[in-house]
């Protein structure tokens, strides 16, 4: 009876461990802001961080390769140069994480200007410790609130990338109408906006995101996840809207250029216009926050 009893209970651990990986515990502690744990995968050899609770995956890399871009949500993210008509040279990411995108940015435009703001400093010492993140002459921190950073900077940028989650959710003042107008006043001529925005099944607020986007900027653009709960939004400052086939061909020459690995043209054909959504939705001011 008892080798039956131990038995059943291997049969209902053994899936268990399986979905969620072999995972070893690297790092763990409460900042000001949040809950933050390092983890480790043996397995999948993949290194990544939750906040929170695991309300979900904030960053993180292949051990053994971590200049690649571990999360789908990333390299979606890239496509936004097929967005531009000249390769950028300031560039502001607000939102740290594992410093994945701010490095593979810098490798493959080492000529670029990078920007980078994270309110919380313990994730700048888990992305120094853990995920090989390194500033450099041309990379810089900034260590403020992404909204202060906006309204105080007198910089303009090509590219400014809009990842800032705390836990699940992103903070409201970095969702709202005024906020966007900011954003969209530190772009220069031509230059566009990334936001990484979770699915209608995880954010409630998804219908009211791209209603405030799409009033905010002249265009929108919208990208899903195929294998993620992610949304890219790319909104652009210009008036001219470009179509799938322009886009294409811009993702076609940088990836022939630039030699980068990942898919560019591919996740550039898989464009949707924010038409395509709901726009009947309520937009998020200052005074109606997430």
């Amino acid at each position: 009876m008892l080798k039956i009893i131990i038995a059943v209970l291997s049969f209902l651990i053994a899936p268990l461990n399986n979905a969620m990986g072999i995972e070893k515990i690297l790092y763990q502690k409460d900042s000001l802001y949040q809950h933050i744990a390092v983890l480790e995968d043996a397995v999948k050899r993949e290194r990544f961080y939750y906040s929170n609770k695991r309300e979900g995956v904030q960053g993180g890399i292949y051990m053994d390769a971590p200049e690649r871009l571990l999360f789908e949500y990333a390299r979606i993210s890239f496509v936004s140069l097929a967005f531009l008509d000249k390769d950028p040279k300031d560039v502001l990411f607000i939102g740290l994480g594992s410093g994945s995108m701010p490095q593979y940015f810098n490798r493959y435009y080492p000529e670029a200007n990078i920007d980078i703001v994270e309110f919380d400093p313990e994730i700048v010492d888990i992305a120094k410790r853990y995920f090989y993140f390194k500033e450099g002459r041309n990379m810089k921190m900034y260590a403020t609130d992404g909204r202060v950073f906006i309204k105080r900077t007198p910089k303009k940028y090509d590219v400014i990338f809009l990842d800032a989650y705390q836990g699940g959710d992103i903070p409201s003042h970095l969702t709202t109408i005024e906020f966007l107008m900011e954003v969209k006043g530190k772009l220069k001529e031509g230059g566009v906006v990334v936001s990484n925005i979770l699915s209608q099944f995880r954010n409630r607020f998804f219908d009211s995101m791209v209603a405030t986007y799409d009033k905010a900027f002249p265009h929108l653009y919208i990208f899903k996840g195929r294998k993620s709960n992610n949304f890219i939004f790319i909104a652009t400052k210009s008036s001219v809207m470009k179509g799938r086939e322009d886009i294409y061909q811009r993702a076609r020459k940088i990836q022939m250029s630039r030699k980068m690995d990942i898919d560019l043209p591919g996740i550039s054909w898989t464009c949707e216009y924010c038409d395509e959504y709901r726009m009947d939705a309520k937009v998020l001011t200052d005074d109606l926050p997430l």
